[in-house]
C-alpha cells in the first residue's frame, strides 16, 4: 500500500479515475528511472572528467526532484509537469543523436519516447512525436554542428518510432475499449444492484406488512382461544357443579332415609306408649351423628370448590381416597364396585383440589362407560405406583367396559368430543388434560388393557 501511494503521489482516486491514476504512476516511474540513468551517466562523466556534462546532468536531476515534489502538491499541476517532461525528453533524446555516435547505442533510449507520450500526453502524443521527428531531421540538415547519424539512420529511427507509436496507439485503443466495457458492465451492475436493492426493500416492506397483519391475526386468534378457554372453564365448572350435586344427592339419600325412618319409629312408639327415655336418647344420638356426617359431607364438597393456588404436601393416597369417596355412592347405586389399592404412602407436592377434580372426571367416565356396556362384574380398579428411582408417581384408573376404539383414542381429549351422545358435554377429559399438563406438570394417556380402558396419570412428586 505504501508503494502504491508513492506511485500515485499520495493522492486518492475513485474507480472512475483509473486512467489518470495510471498516468500518475507512469510519471513517477519515469522520474525514478530517468533520474537513475542520468545519475549513472553523471558518475561516468565524473570519472572521465567531462565536467560540463556532469553539471548539466546534476541540474537535470535537481530539476526532476523539484517537479517530483510539485506533483504531490496539487493535481492541477499534473498537465503542466507532463508538458515540461515531454519537452525535456525531446531535447535530451535529440541531444543523444547530435553528440553521440551510433556505435554507443545511446539512441536506443529514444524508443521509450512513444511510451512516455502514451501516458504523459495521451491522445495529443501524436503532435509531440511529430515535433520530435521534425527536430531530428532539422538537426541533420543544419550546418552549424556536425552529427554522427546519416540521413538513412535518422529515417530508420523515425520509422521505428512511428511503428512503435502505432502499436502503442492500437494497444491504447484496445485498453480504452476494454475499460469502456468494464465501466459499462460496472454501471449495469450498479443499476442491477440498485434495482435488486429496491426490490429487496419492497419485499421487506411487504413482509413487514404481512408480519404486522399476521401478528394482528395471531392476536385475534389468541383472544378467541382465550375466550373459548374461558367458556370451557365455565362449562367445566358447571358440569362439575352438576356432578357434585348428583354426588351430594347420592351421599345424602341413605342418611336422610335413616333419619326419616328413625323419626317415624319414634312417632309410632310415642303414640303406642312403647318407647323409653333411653330409646329416645339413643335414636336422637343416631340422628345427631347422621346430621354430623351430612355436615362433614358438605364441608368436603365446599373444600373441593375452593380455589387451590398454592401447592400442598400431602399423601397421594388421601387425594385418591377423597375422589373415591365422592364417586362411590353413584357407583354403588349402579351396582358398580370401586376397587382402590394403595400399596405405599407416597407424599407429593401438588394442587390437591385440581387433582381431585381430574380423578373425579376420570372415575365418573369409567362409571358411565361401565353402565353403557353393562359387563358381568362391573368394577373400576384404582392403583397407585412409583418406579424405583423415578421422581414421578403413577395413578392408574381402569374399567372393564371393553376399552376405547383405536380411532377415538386421540380424539377423546379434544374439546366438545364425547362418546355419550347428547348426555355428554365433551369437556371433562379435555379440562382434565389441561389441568394435568398445565397446572400439575404431569401427563395423561389412555390405553386398552384387559378388556377395558386404562387411564394413566403421571405426576411429579415435587
Amino acid at each position: 500500500m505504501d508503494f502504491n501511494n508513492f506511485l500515485t503521489s499520495g493522492l486518492s482516486f475513485d474507480k472512475n479515475e483509473r486512467k489518470i491514476q495510471n498516468r500518475y504512476s507512469m510519471v513517477n516511474i519515469s522520474f525514478i528511472l530517468s533520474s537513475l540513468a542520468i545519475m549513472y551517466a553523471a558518475v561516468h562523466n565524473y570519472l572521465v572528467k567531462e565536467l560540463t556534462l556532469l553539471y548539466i546532468e546534476i541540474g537535470i536531476v535537481s530539476f526532476n526532484i523539484m517537479l517530483f515534489s510539485l506533483l504531490r502538491i496539487k493535481r492541477e499541476y499534473f498537465e503542466y509537469i507532463t508538458t515540461i517532461l515531454c519537452f525535456e525528453y525531446l531535447i535530451f533524446f535529440n541531444f543523444l543523436i547530435l553528440f553521440n555516435p551510433p556505435s554507443e547505442l545511446r539512441h536506443i533510449w529514444i524508443f521509450t519516447y512513444p511510451v512516455v507520450l502514451l501516458y504523459f500526453k495521451d491522445k495529443n502524443g501524436v503532435y509531440w512525436l511529430s515535433a520530435f521527428i521534425a527536430v531530428m531531421f532539422i538537426l541533420k540538415i543544419q550546418s552549424f554542428v556536425a552529427t554522427y547519424y546519416t540521413l538513412y539512420q535518422i529515417s530508420y529511427l523515425a520509422l521505428g518510432l512511428i511503428v512503435i507509436s502505432i502499436i502503442l496507439q492500437l494497444y491504447r485503443k484496445k485498453i480504452d475499449e476494454d475499460e469502456a466495457t468494464i465501466q459499462k458492465q460496472n454501471k449495469e451492475l450498479e443499476n442491477f444492484s440498485l434495482k435488486l436493492q429496491n426490490e429487496v426493500n419492497q419485499k421487506t416492506k411487504e413482509l413487514l406488512e404481512i408480519n404486522q397483519n399476521l401478528e394482528k391475526q395471531v392476536e385475534q386468534k389468541v383472544n378467541e382461544l382465550l375466550k373459548k378457554d374461558t367458556i370451557l372453564v365455565a362449562q367445566s365448572r358447571q358440569a362439575a357443579m352438576g356432578e357434585m350435586i348428583s354426588m351430594i344427592a347420592h351421599q345424602w339419600r341413605q342418611p336422610l332415609s335413616n333419619i326419616t325412618l328413625q323419626i317415624s319409629n319414634l312417632q309410632i312408639s310415642s303414640i303406642l306408649n312403647e318407647v323409653t327415655t333411653k330409646e329416645i336418647l339413643d335414636k336422637l344420638e343416631n340422628i345427631s351423628n347422621t346430621i354430623i356426617y351430612l355436615s362433614e359431607t358438605i364441608d368436603d364438597f365446599q373444600t373441593y370448590f375452593q380455589p387451590n393456588k398454592e401447592k400442598e404436601t400431602i399423601d397421594i393416597c388421601k387425594i385418591v381416597k377423597r375422589a373415591v369417596t365422592f364417586t362411590l355412592p353413584r357407583a354403588l347405586a349402579k351396582d358398580i364396585s370401586i376397587d382402590f389399592y394403595c400399596q405405599n404412602n407416597i407424599t407429593v407436592q401438588t394442587h390437591t383440589n385440581e387433582l381431585v377434580q381430574v380423578l373425579i372426571n376420570i372415575i365418573n367416565n369409567a362409571i358411565d362407560a361401565t353402565m353403557l356396556k353393562n359387563p358381568a362384574d362391573p368394577v373400576v380398579n384404582i392403583n397407585i405406583d412409583q418406579c424405583d428411582g423415578d421422581e414421578s408417581v403413577y395413578i392408574y384408573i381402569k374399567d372393564n367396559a371393553g376399552g376405547v376404539s383405536e380411532d377415538l383414542k386421540e380424539k377423546i381429549f379434544e374439546p366438545y368430543f364425547s362418546t355419550k351422545g347428547k348426555n355428554g358435554t365433551g369437556i371433562g377429559l379435555y379440562m382434565s388434560k389441561m389441568i394435568v399438563e398445565n397446572h400439575l406438570g404431569g401427563a395423561i394417556d389412555v390405553s386398552n388393557i384387559g378388556g377395558g380402558a386404562r387411564f394413566r396419570l403421571k405426576l411429579p412428586i415435587n
